[in-house]
């Protein structure tokens, strides 16, 4: 299915931190839905309800619309400027027919079969003579090669070079079923023979694999100004840092690599953990009810512990 990269300022722009987190939640899932579904940014008024689970949802839509994040169509809603950030169905199906040609065109070649043009114009006999050319005639391709001899078939990811090339262009496409350009943000580079087996620069230019990211870095969970609304609201931030309680959610869940269905709800439920921790810490531990109902706590409730434990002691003194 399509991918979806959100920017990382998103949830920090006007529109959308103002908004609720019923309404966030509907907003992300759309755009998410609409790119896995293909719509083009657009939603049904009876699909509303695939898209998220959540109360009030008609309610919540208006919201998005009152916001300028939506617009209201006759029979739905649509996602604003949609395209403008994803690709539309027609280019993703483009691209899918694409891929899927060339993945044929390679797998008949591997196979020793006679290939179809590939829109070049230049038709392709899929055979080869496994001599391997000198000169210039070296660092030609030719789409029907299938010996180890040439160079590189041109899109097989897989082939065996004669040597290492730097490669200085995006192994992905500019659409790959709905992937840009920009994702992943840490490519790991795959060794091929010639890297892991001969010295020199090709070898020396080889790193080490990039540590996967954490489930929560690859939600980029961010705090809020709609999750700070909410700690104020209910009182937590009275307690405690809010930020401080973050970053130590943040450090523990990066340092666990646990996985939440949901990095929001899991937070607030850290926020309230330890906002309880706070104030159980700030209650008085020794709080004595005098029998009018008053408590007294500090050095006047050690006073009158040690006053009823003296009154006790001289009643098991007097003989009956």
């Amino acid at each position: 299915m399509p991918w979806v990269k959100l920017d990382d300022r998103f949830p920090s722009h006007r529109k959308v931190a103002l908004l609720s987190d019923r309404a966030f939640r509907l907003h992300v899932s759309a755009i998410c839905w609409c790119s896995e579904n293909l719509t083009d940014g657009r939603i049904a008024d009876r699909e509303l309800p695939l898209v998220a689970h959540i109360r009030g949802i008609k309610a919540t839509a208006k919201q998005l619309e009152d916001a300028g994040l939506w617009t209201r169509t006759g029979d739905g809603w649509e996602v604003h400027d949609f395209l403008d950030y994803n690709p539309s169905r027609e280019q993703v199906l483009a691209e899918r027919k694409k891929n899927a040609e060339r993945q044929e065109r390679f797998r008949r070649r591997k196979n020793g079969k006679p290939t179809p043009p590939d829109g070049s114009g230049t038709p392709s006999n899929g055979v080869s003579n496994g001599v391997t050319a000198e000169g210039a005639d070296a660092a030609e391709t030719h789409d029907g090669d299938t010996t180890e001899a040439r160079r590189r078939h041109d899109g097989d990811t897989t082939a065996t070079g004669s040597r290492h090339e730097e490669q200085t262009e995006p192994q992905v496409n500019g659409i790959r079923n709905g992937v840009t350009n920009g994702a992943p943000s840490r490519p790991v580079p795959t060794p091929t023979p010639s890297m892991a087996d001969v010295g020199g620069e090709g070898a020396r230019s080889t790193r080490a694999d990039a540590a996967p990211l954490a489930p929560i870095d690859a939600a980029n969970f961010a705090l809020t100004d709609g999750m700070r609304r909410w700690a104020h609201r209910d009182g937590y931030a009275q307690l405690i840092d809010i930020d401080h309680s973050t970053a130590q959610f943040v450090s523990h869940y990066r340092a666990t690599g646990a996985q939440r269905k949901s990095w929001p709800d899991a937070w607030q439920k850290w926020i309230r953990d330890d906002a309880k921790r706070a104030a159980d810490r700030r209650r008085p531990g020794n709080v004595i009810a005098l029998p009018s109902g008053q408590p007294l706590t500090g050095t006047d409730a050690k006073v009158a512990g040690w006053m009823a434990i003296a009154e006790q002691l001289r009643q098991e003194g007097d003989p009956a």
